[in-house]
């Protein structure tokens, strides 16, 4: 793996376990918004992942993560 990709496993495995756990503390509408946002940036990184070809090189825990499950029980 190149220095870039190992970048991205870092980033994307730090963005997702601090989502998680902002996903099982929200309470509030803000806490919703926060939420919303880690959707859309791990979104992009991963559909960057996709466009660049190196998807496949991240773990299977992040090619597997379903981005929508942070908002789905946002009403």
């Amino acid at each position: 793996m190149k220095a870039i990709e190992y970048y991205l496993e870092d980033v994307l495995r730090q963005l997702l376990d601090e989502a998680l756990e902002e996903k099982k503390n929200a309470n509030s509408e803000f806490d919703n918004g926060v939420l919303v946002g880690y959707y859309r940036i791990i979104l992009r990184f991963l559909n960057q992942a996709k466009a660049f070809g190196i998807f496949d090189k991240l773990p299977e825990r992040l090619q597997k993560f379903n981005p929508e499950e942070l908002i789905s029980e946002i009403s």
